[in-house]
């Protein structure tokens, strides 16, 4: 692997691929053990200082310069510009994401979800508390670490920090298809649309299925018809709030 970036941060393998860029796997050639790391590549498509990627770029350093305060966030290492590329150096969370831990370890029971939504939503109170919205909630975008077992919210790329001067601005739609709040959808997303996905996640771990599956051709939610043992009537309130199509 030949990127080397501020000659420093060596990559080892790809780990991620999108249309914007790349993200690898590195190693701080600095650090006296070798610290594993991410590095987040972001392509420049144009000649302009200004151009969009730029602005991309920019916007999501701010933002994570204002969550590197939480444990449960991968922190903000570094940041350059080199090789007309823009690159972003983050904390590695040495784990496998909640679908990978469906695939193998089936679906979540009652007691895993719960313990699913304590830690997942202080995480979420904490960037919203923040004026940021995650806008990318999804089983592949939570963490579970090796070493102590707890999660890690990531992928910070789609995230939103509002305006104060027009906060409900019609906004470019952004967000994985299955998992995204239906005002979302349409270019208006809000805080509550973080916790809708949350609440599509659990659905999804919960059954194992595609959320696109958990709704009826009326729009009302049957995922119960898929679980397999039966649900606790609190959490099952608690839910079907989280996935409320309404925002009152």
């Amino acid at each position: 692997m030949e990127l080397l970036v501020k000659n420093r941060y060596q990559a080892v393998k790809i780990i991620g691929e999108g249309g914007f860029g790349k993200t690898f796997l590195a190693i701080d050639t600095h650090s006296q053990n070798q610290y594993r790391c991410v590095i987040k590549q972001l392509l420049n498509t144009s000649t302009s200082s200004q151009s969009k990627n730029w602005q991309l770029f920019i916007a999501e350093i701010h933002r994570l310069q204002f969550l590197n305060t939480n444990p449960h966030i991968p922190k903000l290492i570094d940041f350059c510009e080199q090789d007309n590329n823009y690159y972003i150096i983050q904390e590695f969370i040495d784990g496998e994401n909640l679908k990978l831990e469906l695939n193998k370890q089936g679906i979540y029971s009652e007691k895993k979800i719960i313990k699913l939504l304590q830690e997942i939503l202080p995480i979420l109170k904490f960037i919203h508390d923040k004026s940021i919205i995650h806008r990318d909630i999804k089983p592949e975008n939570i963490i579970r670490k090796i070493d102590n077992q707890q999660l890690y919210l990531v992928d910070f790329g789609a995230s939103k920090l509002l305006s104060q001067q027009d906060p409900y601005k019609t906004a470019t739609v952004i967000g994985s298809p299955e998992y995204v709040a239906p005002e979302q959808a349409r270019g208006k997303t809000v805080f509550a649309s973080d916790i809708y996905s949350l609440g599509v996640t659990c659905l999804s771990l919960l059954t194992e299925r595609s959320p696109f599956d958990l709704i009826d051709l009326n729009n009302n939610w049957i995922w119960q018809e898929y679980t397999r043992e039966k649900i606790n009537k609190t959490l099952c309130k608690i839910l079907n709030k989280m996935v409320c199509f309404s925002l009152n």
